[in-house]
């Protein structure tokens, strides 16, 4: 089977062509289009093609694809989306593979992490909007700031995900440098932790049922299973972009949809992949100017975009807002206008938050009695409903005058 490439990255080529795939594979490199299209023209046994964006300017590339589609509409074709292009400029290119239904990979992916989903594409006969990739969901929370409460909002969401639907539910701590959930939750430090996974994850082995095992269920058997973050902070950026990818494909694999949170700071793997890989990504900010102001725009619109992320992908979420804001306090109509995104939810100030975590005593925040619940409960149910994920029976109590009045229909 001949596979054309087109690209002049040497890196690249050897780590894509290296990969082991099902079957052998004879491989045709051109560092040029026209060379390319001599090559196709002259062998008509090519099955795919994958073509770096790198090699044409927009225009060019987009009649090339035209090209190659009208003289064999069978041949299978991936393009490679790189983040040399503005931020804008890679949305366009996006629409375009879109529009012409071809396969793509986000910009911003590693040559490791192109190389298998290469051999995914080559190997499944489909690509990134169709390659036989799992259909779990992944939800991805950042903060604007560290320290300012994404883990209780990001952790809140993944648990009354598995209270309130029938799906099983993973939450991975992926704060590789600060994860205290397990403190939060009143666990010892003897808890298993993603730090335990690094062999698995170099090697690419870790499966669904040895993530299962390895995950915590906070409360018996309600659907939610937690994996504690990284407690060896000093290996934070030793986690290498592929053994990230790997946990977060095999998750997407093991539940039915799995809540992920990460480092506001983005120099870390798990940050990065983490919301690449995301199927929502959501920014927690508070009202504190130089939080969603200066922080949102330096890391999501600057360095966000450097990886192909545009600012409107992510949903909005506030923290420790205030119910009456002071005249000279900003409110959630200035974090909107300031960061044009859609507000998912806000979860208000609560004066006990800090000291009930300190305590090992998260989940009775998320208890039906706690204020917290309510304004959680309603983020939570809005993935619910957009995932459609199917809701729990709600099997309630029947109260005393339901029930005198089915003894009297029963006695009639």
């Amino acid at each position: 089977m001949n596979v054309g490439l087109l690209s002049s990255d040497q890196r690249l080529i050897d780590e894509i062509i290296h990969v082991v795939y099902l079957q052998p594979l004879n491989w045709v490199v051109s560092h040029s289009a026209a060379e390319l299209d001599t090559r196709l023209a002259a062998e008509k046994t090519f099955s795919h093609v994958i073509i770096s964006d790198r090699e044409l300017d927009f225009g060019d590339l987009e009649e090339f694809l035209e090209h190659l589609q009208q003289m064999n509409p069978e041949l299978k074709m991936i393009v490679l989306l790189s983040n040399y292009h503005d931020a804008s400029i890679n949305e366009k290119y996006v629409k375009m593979c879109k529009l012409m239904r071809l396969d793509y990979i986000q910009p911003g992916r590693s040559t490791a992490v192109i190389a298998d989903d290469i051999r995914a594409w080559v190997d499944g006969g489909t690509g990134e909007q169709g390659f036989q990739k799992p259909t779990g969901k992944l939800l991805t929370f950042i903060g604007s700031t560290p320290n300012i409460g994404t883990t209780l909002a990001s952790f809140g969401v993944a648990y009354l995900l598995a209270m309130e639907t029938s799906q099983r539910v993973g939450y991975l701590c992926l704060n590789l440098k600060s994860s205290k959930l397990h403190r939060y939750l009143g666990k010892d430090e003897h808890v298993f932790t993603l730090d335990g996974l690094r062999a698995e994850l170099k090697a690419q082995s870790l499966t669904p049922e040895r993530l299962l095992l390895v995950c915590d269920q906070p409360r018996g058997d309600q659907g939610l299973h937690v994996l504690y973050g990284n407690m060896l902070r000093e290996q934070a950026e030793f986690f290498s972009p592929s053994e990230i990818v790997h946990l977060l494909r095999v998750a997407r694999r093991t539940f039915d949809i799995c809540v992920i949170e990460v480092n506001a700071y983005w120099d870390n793997a798990a940050t990065v992949c983490g919301l690449l890989e995301a199927d929502s990504k959501v920014v927690v900010t508070t009202a504190d100017i130089a939080q969603f102001q200066e922080d949102f725009s330096r890391w999501i619109r600057q360095v966000g975009s450097v990886f192909g992320l545009q600012p409107n992908s992510f949903e909005l979420m506030a923290v420790q807002t205030e119910k009456h804001a002071k005249h000279n306090e900003f409110t959630i109509k200035d974090i909107r206008k300031e960061t044009q995104l859609h507000l998912i939810g806000q979860v208000s100030r609560h004066g006990d938050a800090l000291s009930s975590c300190n305590q090992g005593k998260l989940l009775e925040m998320l208890n039906p009695s706690h204020p917290m619940y309510e304004e959680v409960k309603d983020i939570a149910l809005k993935f619910a409903d957009f995932y459609k994920l199917p809701r729990k029976e709600n099997i309630r109590q029947a109260t005393w005058l339901q029930k005198l009045m089915l003894g009297r229909k029963t006695a009639s």
